[in-house]
């Protein structure tokens, strides 16, 4: 089984092609996901793992990056996607102000939700998704969503399949 971990930064996997934007964390391969076409043939992996990468592309590339991933997948292979949930961001928001996560409290927290850590350059966000946004547009260019759900806090975890 070939895998395919996007946006791998420090969390690289043995099983897998470990990709990422940044040189520095030794990736197989160095690539900006708002390149495309990405550097893989047709039907190459059987699995992609985007986790908490997504959201780091600009919304007006989303929609592509997301058919080519399409593109590189194999015919019954999956795809497992996690990105902020921003439903449950707003929720918080607007039922407890002043919450806080880890040491970010208020408007300090939800900037890091809302627009990610900001640590360096690449972790900003970019796109936002709810549990229906993402899943209409996952079914839109083909994929079969198998499960969506958010995890009991602030992320959306989805596992779909291309057909």
């Amino acid at each position: 089984m070939k895998c395919l971990n996007l946006g791998c930064g420090l969390d690289k996997r043995e099983d897998c092609v470990n990709l990422d934007a940044r040189k520095d964390v030794n990736p197989d391969v160095v690539w900006d996901l708002e390149k495309l076409p990405l550097p893989f043939k047709d039907e190459e992996f059987d699995e992609i793992i985007a986790r908490d990468v997504i959201e780091h592309i600009t919304f007006h590339k989303t929609e592509a990056l997301l058919k080519e991933l399409y593109r590189i997948l194999k015919h019954g292979g999956r795809i497992y996607i996690q990105v902020p949930d921003l439903e449950a961001i707003a929720k918080k928001v607007i039922f407890n102000p002043d919450f806080c996560y880890g040491d970010l409290c208020g408007w300090k927290a939800i900037s890091f939700w809302v627009y990610g850590a900001q640590d360096y350059p690449e972790n900003t966000h970019k796109a936002g998704f709810t549990i229906p946004t993402l899943k209409r547009l996952l079914e839109s260019i083909g994929f079969v969503v198998e499960d969506i759900h958010n995890d009991g806090g602030t992320n959306i975890q989805c596992w779909a399949r291309k057909p």
